[in-house]
């Protein structure tokens, strides 16, 4: 069964305040993910993959795909795209499919060929 993250009381503030504040809003989001609370656990890690940080997401995108995300699964397999390294696209690519994430089913068949499921979603032919 695949994770759906919930937006709850303690994760809304924080979210808004992201918005007004990024720089106390990251620092109260890690916090809230460090106590092991899973919507922060995947939201940190897709803001720090998004911010280009794919190193600080690792842990956090690992750990939320660890517990079903499959969005973190995709992010997994887009960092592996961005480095080259084919296994772990296609096994992350594998694992999110798995847990329901659209894009992954798409890339999946597609052979695989994320760049052509990127143009798709750019509305380029391909």
């Amino acid at each position: 069964m695949s994770f759906v993250s919930e937006i709850d009381e303690r994760l809304e503030p924080i979210l808004y305040l992201i918005e007004e504040d990024p720089e106390r809003g990251m620092a109260q989001l890690r916090s809230l993910a460090e106590e092991g609370h899973p919507g922060a656990i995947e939201t940190l890690g897709l803001h720090l993959s998004f911010a280009g940080e794919d190193e600080a997401a690792m842990e956090f995108l690992l750990a939320a795909a660890g517990f079903g995300s499959g969005l973190a699964a995709w992010n997994l397999a887009m960092v592996a795209n961005q480095r080259g390294d084919r296994q772990d696209v296609k096994r992350w690519i594998d694992r999110s499919a798995i847990l329901g994430n659209e894009d992954a089913v798409d890339v999946q068949s597609l052979a695989y060929d994320v760049e052509a499921h990127l143009a798709k979603e750019r509305g380029e032919d391909i």
